[in-house]
């Protein structure tokens, strides 16, 4: 298996971990049993039908719970680098957005694709300090083993995942060197036009 699957895999994991409002706790769980309890949640959701049978509604129900766990606005951040401070507030706001929107059809995606093929990720321990944490894991692919690190914080009272490091690869820097090979170029506004055509294309699928 490719690395680009398995991360792609790997990022639905973490978007399907999280807390509904409906199931919400006063005192959240350890990052690793969160983890552990919405991989279980999202893959009962899918187990139910078939996924090319869900239903419209269903689809938007699932694509919910999986992205539910991403931090957008501090992935959204380091995604951009230093090239974020110089942007205005409205410029920000619409560049989350637009990522959000384009990381969770995608994370949706991989995800169902990743049901299909019966992988799982085998969550090992945790490191909490505070309202940060790391938790570690390790992905069986048909050769080897991947390692993956979730880093996670606290906000709004539950944990969210901002970025992930797959055998050391960050998603978060490969986010960032993409984005800032094409803004030593280009204006940020190109940049806004490319995610907004590539989030359009997404959601026409």
């Amino acid at each position: 298996m490719k690395f680009p699957i398995v991360l792609n895999a790997a990022l639905t994991f973490y978007a399907a971990a999280v807390f509904s409002s409906e199931q919400a706790m006063s005192s959240p769980p350890v990052p690793l049993d969160f983890l552990r309890t919405y991989d279980a949640v999202a893959c009962s959701i899918l187990a139910q039908t078939a996924s090319d049978s869900l239903t419209a509604t269903q689809r938007q129900q699932l694509k919910k719970h999986i992205n539910s766990a991403f931090d957008f606005a501090k992935l959204g951040k380091l995604a951009l680098g230093d090239h974020w401070e110089r942007r205005s507030a409205d410029e920000k706001a619409l560049f989350v957005d637009t990522f959000e929107s384009i990381v969770g059809e995608q994370n949706f995606s991989s995800f169902v694709d990743y049901y299909n093929k019966s992988i799982k990720i085998n969550f090992q321990d945790e490191e909490v300090e505070q309202n940060k944490a790391l938790v570690r894991a390790k992905v069986p692919t048909r050769n080897d083993t991947v390692d993956i690190i979730y880093l996670m914080h606290r906000r709004e009272g539950q944990w969210r995942v901002y970025d992930l490091v797959i055998d050391e690869a960050s998603t978060a820097t490969g986010y960032y060197k993409r984005y800032a090979r094409f803004l030593n170029k280009k204006p940020f506004e190109q940049l806004l036009a490319q995610l907004e055509k590539q989030r359009d294309r997404l959601l026409a699928r």
